[in-house]
């Protein structure tokens, strides 16, 4: 087993950024989340808003006319997606 020693500083020395950011070592501790009770409530809105008129004036005041042909084939789409990530997308 190795032991590591620091001589070099006291006990009681405060660090600041600069010398806390050149401390090299350790290990590190991630907790699990299954260690906390985490209570998560999201509340999320979507709306679409959708108005269409279509007028097909074909043939007026026309007398007398035949074969007239009116094809009008409007379309309307809407999509509402939402998501949510928690922890960095891991599912809970």
């Amino acid at each position: 087993m190795t032991t590591l020693s620091i001589s070099d500083l006291s006990h009681s020395a405060e660090l600041d950024r600069n010398e806390m950011s050149a401390v090299r070592g350790g290990t590190l501790f991630l907790p699990s989340y299954s260690e906390y009770s985490t209570s998560l409530k999201f509340d999320t809105q979507q709306a679409i808003g959708q108005t269409q008129n279509v007028f097909n004036a074909n043939g007026n005041n026309a007398a007398f006319v035949t074969d007239i042909d009116s094809k009008v084939k409007p379309v309307q789409k809407a999509n509402n997606s939402n998501t949510i990530n928690v922890f960095g997308g891991v599912p809970v």
